[in-house]
This record gives C-alpha cells, structure tokens and sequence, in this order.
C-alpha cells in the first residue's frame, strides 16, 4: 500500500515456494534496496540471490547506494544505462567455479 517492499511477506512468500533464485532488482523503486535482508531470506529458503543492479549501478558506484557485492549471488547489470558506457552487460559472481 506504501510503496515499500515488506520483507517479512517476501520471506514468508519465499519460505512457502521455495525458490531456487531469488532476484530482486528493480527500475522503479525510489528506496534504499536492502540487499542484507534479501541475503537473510534466500538463506532462509535455501534459494541462490541475483541482484539486477542496472538501474542503480551507477548509484551503487558513486557510493549513495549500497552495494550488493557482500550479500548477492549474482549481481548483473548493463554497462549504459546509470554508468553511462557504451551498450554491454556484465555479470558477476561470487562462485569460483
């Protein structure tokens, strides 16, 4: 109703369906993405956390928005949209495999 994403019924959702993946990421959301939280709900429900980071990459790379890099799986983004590159993608993760 606010606006605001509630945690706590995503991580109930979550718990329920069990989810292999679980993205967040978002081109609309005017809020601070708890990337913590997410970590704690895929936790929770055994499921892999991809972070869409590319409507915020260059937020998170101009140290306004927390970075996903700690908590996230996987972490995408485009390399033109916020960081102004030329039209790419990139893909990161914390798997050395």
């Amino acid at each position: 109703e606010d606006g605001i994403l509630d945690y706590e019924a995503i991580k109930e959702l979550a718990i329920k369906e069990k989810p292999k993946v679980i993205i967040c990421g978002y081109s609309a959301y005017s809020r601070i993405v708890d990337f913590k939280k997410f970590r704690e709900i895929a936790d929770a429900c055994g499921a892999k956390l991809m972070a869409d980071i590319a409507h915020i990459a260059g937020l998170i790379a101009g140290g306004v928005h927390p970075s996903p890099v700690p908590y996230a799986d996987i972490i995408t983004s485009t390399t033109h949209k916020t960081l102004r590159g030329a039209r790419g993608a990139i893909i990161m993760t914390n798997d050395e495999e």
